[in-house]
């Protein structure tokens, strides 16, 4: 059964609701096949906000020879929400089922949390962004321990929803964030369901996220995703990682143009070309709760194939 075939709202508190429940049934025929892949919880920072989740393939998934994949999930909730767990009964999807996924497919899979506005200031959840990865690439030996995996900590991928692709896209693009070094590591980059250019709108009040988030309209339209990619240096964009852009096709309005423009953006600074692949059914929440229902999962496993190419 085609179960996104009937979300069909794009504003997206709309959509939460009868997204998780036309999902949950699905994860829940899994839930013995999801709970099975093993994970293990490591702290990357001072806060409780600063932990993070991997999900080891199982033995049957390791390559023979050559090294495993490793995949960075930042997950997305308007820059005031979202956790790598969600509480019962929803505690399968988003993220569990994602992590358990990927790992399903031979790429061991890491899930941070970041710290959530309004108790952050830009450019603090970015920060966390980047130190989780740090501290995945520094501590290999300690998250692989004795499973026997050989992990390629060397060439890792990111892959951001909503939220999440804004903070991987201008830690990417910011140009003092992320050092030379640790930029080395990133391999590949998959952003997917992301905004690059807010649009100004003086009648919104101090509360909105965004203006809690950058302290005002000059800081946000200064600090978006497409004014840092268009100030990109050439040093910078030198050797950048591989580009994949995925979008709901029933994304809220904005967002289609918003990607399309850092598509074009991209590849003009880069010189090739950057596929921009529509999620067909999808709405902005279902991509990530389809996941292990068997409807609208072809994204991920695009993804899974790009990833196994590209290493």
């Amino acid at each position: 059964m085609d179960v996104i075939a009937n979300l069909t709202d794009t504003d997206v508190p709309l959509i939460i609701g009868p997204t998780t429940g036309a999902f949950m049934p699905g994860l829940e025929k899994h839930r013995a096949e999801i709970e099975s892949i093993q994970v293990k919880t490591f702290k990357y920072g001072s806060t409780d906000r600063h932990m993070l989740d991997v999900y080891y393939p199982p033995e049957d998934t390791i390559p023979a020879s050559g090294k495993t994949r490793v995949l960075h999930f930042f997950y997305g909730g308007g820059f005031v929400s979202g956790a790598r767990k969600l509480p019962a009964p929803y505690d399968l999807g988003c993220y569990a089922s994602t992590g358990a996924y990927f790992a399903k497919r031979g790429i061991l899979t890491v899930i941070a949390d970041y710290r959530l506005v309004p108790h952050v200031k830009y450019p603090q959840p970015i920060e966390d962004v980047r130190d989780s990865i740090s501290w995945v690439v520094a501590n290999g030996t300690e998250i692989v321990g004795d499973t026997g995996i050989q992990a390629d900590f060397d060439n890792v991928f990111l892959l951001g929803h909503s939220a999440g692709t804004v903070y991987i896209s201008t830690l990417l693009f910011h140009p003092t964030l992320l050092t030379p070094e640790l930029r080395s590591h990133i391999r590949g980059v998959i952003l997917k369901s992301g905004i690059f250019r807010f649009p100004r709108d003086e009648s919104v009040g101090a509360g909105n996220p965004l203006l809690q988030l950058y302290g005002g309209w000059d800081e946000v339209e200064a600090n978006m995703p497409i004014t840092l990619l268009n100030q990109a240096s050439g040093e910078l964009l030198t050797k950048f990682p591989k580009v994949l852009m995925f979008a709901g096709e029933r994304e809220p309005d904005g967002f289609f143009p918003s990607n399309e423009e850092f598509k074009e953006t991209l590849e003009t600074k880069l010189g090739k070309q950057v596929k921009l692949i529509v999620m067909k059914g999808h709405n902005h929440a279902s991509p990530h709760w389809a996941l292990w229902s068997g409807a609208g999962e072809e994204w991920a496993e695009k993804v899974v194939r790009w990833i196994h190419y590209r290493a």
